[in-house]
């Protein structure tokens, strides 16, 4: 009897578990009806694309044409033309005196901004006459001495309005390193006279060669008239962005010459207006005339380049979506969960274009500011509405949602970090600007350190950044043929 009663128990608690379940099933299935019945659908016009013209701005800014002189090669230069019997002279300073002079060793250059200073040895064969009293006769002969000078110069360069290089030499002294010697019956040799003809015979035949071996080695008017020409032609930056550089020159001005490491350098510097455009290759203009030379004593400012960065809207989405997707968002009982996105453009807005279901199904639109946080070196959507439409439709069967709570608890996914972009475009500008020949042997080189946002617009596809770099930048002549 108990084992009975025990099964019988059994039995009756499997009745009422079966009903329990039974009961259950019966709840969820009608929850789930209730709300298929009470999620309502809603068809909204989705807002038409469009897009404002936004051209980048073109950037003031100041592009150094660098010449450089290698001291070595003007060494070099000068040693050559300096050779073998430099000059000779009879009957010096109206004296039985004749002198000849070669150089005894090359010469080498100590240089300060544009004063050149060097020493030149020389050796000297020297013929003279004397005549002498003695004992109540004259006496006389021809004797001949040999000796070695090293006479000092400082040349200094300067620019002539002509655009030519001008050496201005001047004599610093000499030095005996060997005097001639010679000492015959009282007789001594004129060592004077000897090293005022070489001081002056040297510093004129030193001017005339530095003079014709700068000339040269830099035709500055030619270089700078090429430059002028060649820079205004349209540099393609990078064929992938179709990114293309600009410049146009306004104004060119000459600063001091400066020296480093062994090289001499004088810098023109042009004040340019430098702009960067995107798409085919800009129409050539009429190139403009090289101007007159300006002297200033200031240096140039640096180099200023304004260059866009896309991030398209298909990664924006990609991003936001990663995180949005099947994601509830809820405003008291009411809840929508989100299946898709995306975003495009409007009137200089972003509009986000997201696929609901939950208390409402279908798609709603909202519009808002995209904007760059520096902080953050990201874009992102602020000041989020709903566009007309979606409010139309909102109003007639979702208007708890016109409260704005939800698209703003939706906002702060859709931010994108841009630092990619950003030094994507730093990198190809400077790509671009490691050595771009403007013209054989005139090259566009230097180096954009610092990048800066100034903007931002939507185009097709798009939110374009626009930034400022900003670096070292010149054209500078290389080929200089000693």
């Amino acid at each position: 009897m108990i084992a009975v009663s025990k099964n019988r128990l059994s039995l009756q608690q499997m009745y009422v578990y079966i009903s329990m379940k039974k009961l259950a099933l019966f709840l969820s299935i009608a929850t789930a009806l209730f709300q298929l019945s009470s999620c309502k659908s809603i068809q909204v016009e989705k807002p038409i694309e469009t897009y404002i013209p936004a051209p980048l701005q073109p950037a003031i800014s100041q592009l150094p044409l660098t010449i450089e002189i290698d001291l070595k090669k003007l060494e070099t230069a000068l040693n050559r033309e300096m050779k073998g019997l430099l000059f000779e002279g009879d009957k010096l300073n109206n004296q039985d005196l004749s002198v000849k002079v070669w150089k005894a060793n090359n010469f080498s250059f100590t240089v300060r901004n544009n004063l050149i200073e060097y020493r030149v040895p020389l050796k000297i064969w020297s013929r003279f006459g004397w005549k002498a009293q003695r004992f109540g006769f004259t006496v006389g002969d021809d004797y001949e001495a040999n000796g070695t000078i090293a006479l000092n110069f400082a040349t200094r360069i300067d620019l002539g309005r002509d655009w030519k290089l001008i050496a201005h030499t001047s004599s610093k002294g000499y030095l005996w390193i060997e005097t001639p010697r010679l000492n015959i019956l009282g007789v001594t040799v004129p060592v004077t006279p000897i090293a005022n003809y070489a001081l002056q015979e040297s510093q004129q035949l030193i001017t005339k060669q530095i003079d014709q071996v700068l000339a040269g080695m830099v035709d500055l008017k030619h270089y700078a008239a090429l430059a002028w020409s060649e820079m205004q032609k349209p540099m393609l930056m990078s064929s992938e962005n179709h990114l293309w550089l600009k410049i146009t020159p306004k104004e060119v001005l000459v600063s001091p010459f400066e020296t480093h490491d062994q090289k001499l350098k004088l810098t023109v510097w042009l004040q340019a207006r430098i702009e960067s455009l995107m798409g085919a290759q800009p129409a050539l203009t009429q190139a403009l005339p090289l101007p007159a030379l300006k002297n200033t004593t200031t240096r140039p400012g640096e180099f200023n380049l304004n260059i866009a960065a896309d991030a398209t809207f298909a990664e924006i989405a990609a991003m936001a979506k990663a995180q949005l997707v099947n994601k509830s968002f809820a405003d008291g009982k009411k809840n929508i969960t989100i299946t898709d996105l995306n975003i495009f453009g409007r009137n200089g807005k972003a509009v986000v274009e997201a696929d609901v279901v939950g208390s409402i199904k279908g798609k709603i639109y909202f519009t808002g500011d995209m904007v760059y946080n520096a902080e953050k070196v990201a874009v992102e959507v602020q000041n989020p509405e709903f566009d007309i439409n979606t409010k139309n439709a909102l109003v007639k069967s979702a208007n708890w949602l016109l409260n704005g709570l939800i698209i703003k608890k939706i906002t702060p996914f859709l931010s994108y970090p841009v630092k990619n972009e950003l030094e994507y475009a730093q990198k190809e500008a400077n790509k671009m600007l490691a050595s771009y020949p403007v013209y054989k042997g005139v090259a566009l080189k230097g180096q954009l350190n610092a990048i800066t946002v100034t903007g931002l617009h939507l185009v097709p596809g798009a939110v374009r950044l626009q930034a400022n770099l900003k670096g070292n930048v010149g054209l500078i002549v290389d080929d200089l043929q000693l």
